[in-house]
């Protein structure tokens, strides 16, 4: 386990194989544009990869990384073929709230900003962040993706 992996481990906790299936299930038969969501470890996985088709605004390909862990915390990770990030996360964070957002374009470490993902269960957070993705996508805009209010 390399240093990264183990200072991961630390703070979301071991990683929940069932909930990256159930996660990968749920992007790709809510998003017509996945084309492909894939574990990267098949016996023991660590994250799912959600690629789309198409991305935000100019981007042309875009991706999601995810890792959710058996304590329930997760974290989504968008980035695009322009370099552009944001994450979605629930994790402890020293002086942030524990459901946190990182902006675009590189969504930095800090500072972090609440989450407007208000609900903590598998299905529900995935639903959101896709919605939140969508949002985005139909405006062509990477603001306002942490302005809805308990999305669906």
């Amino acid at each position: 386990m390399s240093e990264d992996d183990a200072s991961r481990s630390e703070v979301f906790g071991p990683i929940d194989a069932g909930a990256l299936r159930e996660i990968r299930d749920l992007f790709t038969t809510a998003e017509p544009l996945v084309e492909r969501a894939a574990l990267d470890d098949s016996l023991n996985p660590q994250t799912l990869s959600v690629g789309f088709s198409d991305g935000i605004g100019d981007a042309s390909t875009a991706r999601f990384d995810v890792r959710w862990s058996l304590t329930g915390y997760y974290a989504f990770h968008y980035s695009d073929d322009l370099g552009r990030n944001f994450r979605f996360d629930h994790h402890p964070k020293p002086d942030a709230p524990s459901r946190h957002f990182h902006s675009p374009p590189d969504a930095p470490s800090r500072p972090v900003e609440p989450s407007c993902i208000a609900v903590g269960e598998l299905p529900l957070v995935t639903r959101a962040v896709l919605q939140r993705w969508r949002d985005a996508y139909d405006r062509g805009a990477l603001d306002r993706l942490n302005e809805a209010v308990d999305p669906p």
